[in-house]
């Protein structure tokens, strides 16, 4: 198989290493498994351009992307339906689509999992014409990301604990999201701090990422209080995979789901990406819509 491995060499696991080196050793595992790569390495926006432009011109038949979940969502957008297939190479902080597909989170033993893995379809999420893997956010998740911002850190580590500061300096006072919610047949109005709308939805026992991306529904969830206090509990349990039956979190299954808020424009996270999305936020999932590398469970081989 024809690869391209492109690396963001901004990305968490490869700061204060040598990226290139990185991609060289990354690289001889697919070449030992009779692939023939070609490598980049190139920062930030760049890796997205990369690949956008492989996918395009259609040099290969599967790009490795390697990078956070913003890189991961974009190169995404990229291959779907392109006719290039996905490889999701996880080097950032949280890696919630890889979880999904069931990669190893070391960026060798990923790599030796991908070297074998079959090419299958799942599901990709849109949004206003804009491409998801794993979720859009709105209301506490986008401020605390933008407070964050502000905040310096150099690691994965230094990330989460500004994350932790970030949430802390938001949560006293969370935003308040006056939204009607159309899922399927369903419409609904509610008055929250934070809704979720995931592809495909959530599992439970682990972090929030879909146990199996190609069940063709979105996952809804809106918090069932602004208090602070119940805010924090629920984003704890969240983490912690109690998901189902938490009395804190309203939850639905749909195939279509529209939100109108009060504003004309609200800020949200899309796969961690802070973006201004205009009224009414239409979701539209494309079953199928993205070739990806799914390892090839042990038991199957």
């Amino acid at each position: 198989m024809r690869l391209n491995l492109v690396l963001n060499r901004d990305a968490g696991a490869l700061r204060g290493g040598d990226p290139e080196a990185t991609a060289g050793e990354l690289a001889d595992i697919f070449r030992t498994h009779g692939h023939s790569v070609s490598v980049q390495v190139p920062s930030g926006r760049a890796a997205v351009v990369a690949i956008a432009s492989i996918c395009r011109e259609k040099t290969c038949d599967a790009v490795i992307a390697g990078g956070g979940d913003g890189t991961i969502s974009a190169a995404a957008a990229a291959a779907a339906g392109s006719g290039v297939a996905l490889g999701v190479l996880p080097l950032g902080t949280m890696n919630l689509f890889a979880r999904s597909l069931g990669i190893p989170l070391r960026p060798a033993a990923a790599a030796e999992a991908l070297a074998t893995a079959e090419a299958v379809d799942v599901d990709i999420g849109e949004v206003n014409g804009r491409f998801f893997t794993h979720h859009v956010t709105l209301g506490l998740h986008p401020r605390m990301i933008r407070v964050r911002e502000r905040l310096r850190y150099a690691s994965r580590l230094g990330k989460i604990w500004a994350s932790t500061q970030a949430w802390w300096m938001v949560v006293r006072q969370p935003p308040r999201l006056d939204v009607l919610i159309r899922a399927d047949d369903d419409e609904f109005r509610r008055r929250t701090a934070a809704i979720l709308v995931s592809n495909n939805p959530l599992g439970e026992g682990h972090l929030p990422y879909a146990d199996d991306p190609r069940q063709g529904r979105f996952g809804v969830y809106v918090a069932a209080s602004r208090r602070w206090q119940d805010l924090t509990q629920l984003a704890a349990q969240i983490v912690l995979g109690d998901i189902s039956d938490n009395p804190l979190l309203e939850r639905r299954l749909s195939r279509e789901v529209e939100i109108t808020p009060a504003a004309k424009t609200l800020r949200a996270s899309v796969d961690g990406e802070i973006v201004s999305l205009t009224a009414p936020l239409k979701f539209t999932l494309h079953r199928g819509g993205l070739t990806v590398l799914k390892p090839v469970p042990s038991d199957a081989r």
